[in-house]
């Protein structure tokens, strides 16, 4: 207590009991509270972990990745034009999606999920491309050649993405199994 009656605030060495402790906390969860109904644009996000945004920084250079060798090799594969063109629309595409997916904004992450719909049909349509050329003629002297480096990209990364596609409904599985949902016959 101070001269003027009031309370003063516990100070580490101080003694409190479980009520004062409690009161406190409500107290700053009230302030926190208020704080973010005058102020919700300065509202801090939490930081992602480091093994996130390495994560992300892979993911931003495999698009990178895409769209130049798409772009540098765009007159180089006529045995199809689309596996870079593929190439050039699915990094570009694919970046601009999870950018746009880490917005508050509800009508831009509407935009990014159409973006998001519109590359699952497009990978379909690159599978389609990539797989039924697979093997193509890399002698620049033929009149049906694909550039090596473009079709080999295409061709790795569509089978990457079929891997990881499959490990995750495999995981799902396994998860869905321990937990009990599937019921014995």
């Amino acid at each position: 207590m101070t001269e003027d009656g009031e309370q003063t605030p516990p100070t580490p060495s101080s003694s409190t009991s479980g009520n004062d402790v409690d009161v406190e906390k409500a107290e700053n969860i009230k302030s926190l509270e208020a704080d973010e109904d005058n102020e919700p644009l300065e509202k801090a996000k939490e930081k992602a972990p480091p093994g996130i945004n390495a994560s992300l920084v892979m993911l931003y250079a495999v698009f990178f990745a895409m769209f130049t060798t798409g772009w540098v090799n765009l007159n180089s594969c006529p045995l199809n034009r689309l596996i870079p063109i593929y190439l050039i629309v699915a990094g570009f595409v694919g970046a601009l999606a999870k950018f746009l997916s880490k917005t508050d904004n509800k009508h831009v992450f509407n935009i990014a999920m159409v973006l998001v719909i519109f590359d699952i049909f497009w990978h379909g349509l690159g599978t389609y491309v990539v797989y039924t050329e697979y093997q193509p003629n890399y002698d620049v002297n033929s009149e049906n050649y694909c550039n090596r480096t473009a079709y080999l990209l295409c061709f790795w990364i569509l089978t990457f993405q079929y891997t990881l596609l499959g490990i995750f409904i495999l995981l799902s599985a396994c998860y869905l199994l321990m937990r009990g949902d599937f019921k014995k016959c």
